[in-house]
Order: structure tokens, then C-alpha cells, then sequence
């Protein structure tokens, strides 16, 4: 394999520059949609339907990444996003919009299992937790700066102007980011290693007890990711500038404090970081709707953001802990499969909540299923001893 310094860097710049739409979509697919027509439903309907193809091919995905390799899934990830890219930038109708949420669900699918697998097959095994917050770090600060520049892009336009020209952009970024990792990412699981992956399929105890944790986490978690912007939007104001001050200070935890927080759980259990982050994000939802001022709220936001990201690294790496590298892709796919059955129920449950019985209902609910999975998180995990991975 090439340098394996080299093969990070790249894996960690190919998705850094293929994930600048990722940030502001969750700001900005909201406040189209609505400008459009489109009800709380049809907004938690394009989340949801994002995780019902994700649902649909990780499984399959993550056995293919152990079967034929990692690099050729990865690298089809890009022009998938490219198409979708395209597609945003011409919908002016909700059907648009869902096929390219449809597209779009298609390349995360193709680009998140083989980017986990290839982070864990180039790093050390004391240093998964950091190596896979770097990965999730990579993503967040990629769609950081595609915040940036879509702001400033829609600051010189009108809002419909604006989005087609933005999204016409990220497509161009998804072809550079595709180019990349074609050049400079290698096959990092040999020949023989995907061969005994065909027959070598066992997954411990462990391994579903996490997916119970990572299931009941993803439902309420996506409940809110759409709802964030549309109760700012209802509460307090549609101007564009105030809404993105709002989203901007969450956005800097999720794009620098990922491989920090799993260097944390590298240090210490896994379990520690997983249980607090899920009890200080429980917490800030539980308390997000008692307070009228937005300065209050972003903090929430910012605290909720951090227990988040305290708790998806040490849950990623447990799971690399708990997985032999053979079934390394499928282990990812049925992982991902859970996190996406959860997220294809939670925007669709969220909104209804939200339309039907209040605004403050899905996020009270949030807070106590999180607190609920961090008491799970403490009981099933209570006498895990990370075991030594077989090679």
C-alpha cells in the first residue's frame, strides 16, 4: 500500500471537498422547500426518503466493500453526488426534489461504508476513535466552507438565483473530489482478505447490541434535523442572515471538535463518551424550548452539537473494536442500515409532532429518548472489556 500518511490525507480531502453541499443542505433544504409550497410533512418526507435508499443499499453496499473492495465504491460515490448537485439546482417542484434527495441518498450510501473501512484499515487500533472523528471532521468542515461560500453566494443573488448557482458549483466540487480519490486512493484490503470475507461472516452479542443503541439514537436525532430551522423560522424570523448566524457555531463543532472527541474515547472507555454526549444532548432538547431569546438557543444548539459529537466517534470506533477486518464493510452496512432505518422514521414522526400537537413536542421527545439511550448505553455495555481484533 502506498504511504498510509499519504492515503489519509487524500481520503480525508476527497471527502472534505465532496461534502461542501452536505451542511447547508440541512439549512437551506427547509427554507426552499417552504418558498415552494411545501409543508412540515413534505420537508421531513425529503429526509426521510433520503434514509429509506440509504436503508435499501448499505447492506448490500457493505457486503460488496468486503467481497470486491473498498476503492471502486468510494470513487462511484462522486458522480452520484454530481447528478444530484445538478438536479437541486433545477427543482423548482417538490417531485425534483426528491429524486435528487433519491440520487443524492445513493452516493452516501456508495461513499460512508468504504470511507469507515478504509479509515480503519490505514490506522492504528489505539488510534480508531481519533482516526474516525478525523473522517467525520473531514465532512464537517467541508460542509463548513460550502456554507460559507453558499451564503456569500446567495448575498449577491435572489434566493431561487442563488440555489441554482450553488448547486451547480457543488457539482463541479463532486467531480474534482471524484478525481481525487480515482488518483490517489488504493485498494487498502488485499486480495485474499476479501476472498475469506465470503465465508467469515460472524458478529458477536455486542455487535447488536450496539445497533439497538445506534437505532433508537437515529430516530430522534433526525427527528430534529429538519425541524431546527423551520421552529427558528416560525419562532423568530426568515431572514436568511439571522438564521445562518444561528446555524453557523454548531457547524464550527461538527467541522473541529470530531477528532478531538474520538482521541478522547481512544484514551478512555468508549462507553464514557457515548453515555455523556447522549445525556448533555438530551439536556439542551429537553430545554431548547423554554427560552425566547435566539442568543440562548444557539448555545443549546452549540451544547447539543458537542454531546452529539462526543458520542459518534466512541460509537463508530466501538464498533470497529467489536468487528474483525474481514466483515469490516458488512459490519459498516448493517451499522449504517440501522442509523438509516432510525432516520427514515424520525423526520416523518418529527414533523407530524410538530404539525399536529406543537411545535416543542418533538424536541421534549428527543430529550428523553437520548436520555433513555444513554441509561441503555450504560447497562448493555457495563462489563465490556475492548478485546484484542483478530486479524
Amino acid at each position: 500500500m502506498e504511504d498510509v500518511s499519504k492515503v489519509r490525507h487524500y481520503l480525508k480531502k476527497s471527502i472534505m471537498i465532496g461534502s461542501f453541499a452536505f451542511g447547508i443542505m440541512s439549512f437551506l433544504l427547509p427554507i426552499y422547500t417552504k418558498r415552494i409550497g411545501g409543508s412540515a410533512l413534505a420537508i421531513g418526507g425529503l429526509f426521510s426518503i433520503f434514509s429509506v435508499v440509504t436503508l435499501i443499499l448499505r447492506p448490500i453496499i457493505g457486503r460488496g466493500v468486503d467481497i470486491y473492495g473498498r476503492r471502486k465504491f468510494f470513487i462511484s460515490a462522486f458522480p452520484l453526488y454530481a447528478i444530484s448537485m445538478i438536479l437541486f439546482s433545477y427543482s423548482t417542484n417538490i417531485a425534483l426534489l426528491y429524486i435528487s434527495r433519491l440520487i443524492q441518498a445513493m452516493g452516501n450510501s456508495f461513499m460512508w461504508i468504504p470511507a469507515y473501512s478504509i479509515a480503519i484499515d490505514i490506522a492504528d487500533s489505539e488510534k480508531r476513535g481519533r482516526t474516525l472523528g478525523q473522517i467525520d471532521g473531514a465532512s464537517a468542515s467541508g460542509a463548513l466552507y460550502g456554507s460559507i461560500i453558499g451564503f456569500n453566494i446567495l448575498g449577491c443573488f435572489t434566493f431561487m438565483r442563488g440555489w441554482s448557482i450553488l448547486f451547480k458549483g457543488y457539482a463541479v466540487l463532486s467531480l474534482i473530489a471524484g478525481f481525487i480519490a480515482y488518483k490517489y486512493i488504493p485498494e487498502t484490503m488485499p486480495l485474499g482478505k476479501r476472498q475469506n470475507a465470503q465465508t467469515n461472516n460472524r458478529l458477536d452479542i455486542n455487535f447488536l447490541k450496539l445497533l439497538s443503541v445506534s437505532f433508537i439514537s437515529s430516530i430522534s436525532t433526525s427527528m430534529l434535523s429538519p425541524l431546527l430551522m423551520t421552529y427558528l423560522q416560525d419562532r423568530f424570523t426568515k431572514n436568511i442572515v439571522t438564521l445562518a448566524t444561528a446555524f453557523f457555531p454548531a457547524s464550527l463543532v461538527y467541522a473541529f471538535l470530531p477528532s478531538r472527541m474520538g482521541g478522547i474515547s481512544d484514551k478512555m472507555s468508549r462507553i464514557k463518551p457515548m453515555a455523556v454526549g447522549l445525556i448533555i444532548s438530551g439536556i439542551m432538547s429537553l430545554s431548547f424550548t423554554y427560552f425566547s431569546r435566539i442568543e440562548i438557543l444557539i448555545l443549546l444548539w452549540v451544547l447539543e452539537s458537542i454531546g452529539l459529537v462526543m458520542a459518534s466517534p466512541a460509537e463508530e470506533a466501538l464498533l470497529a473494536d467489536i468487528v474483525g477486518e474481514n466483515i469490516r464493510g458488512s459490519a459498516y452496512g448493517l451499522y449504517l442500515f440501522t442509523c438509516s432505518l432510525g432516520a427514515s422514521i424520525g423526520p416523518i414522526l418529527g414533523g407530524w409532532l410538530y404539525d399536529s400537537f406543537g411545535h416543542a413536542v418533538p424536541f421534549y421527545l428527543n430529550g428523553i429518548i437520548l436520555l433513555f439511550d444513554a441509561f441503555l448505553v450504560l447497562v448493555l455495555f457495563r462489563n465490556y472489556k475492548i478485546k484484542p481484533v483478530s486479524c
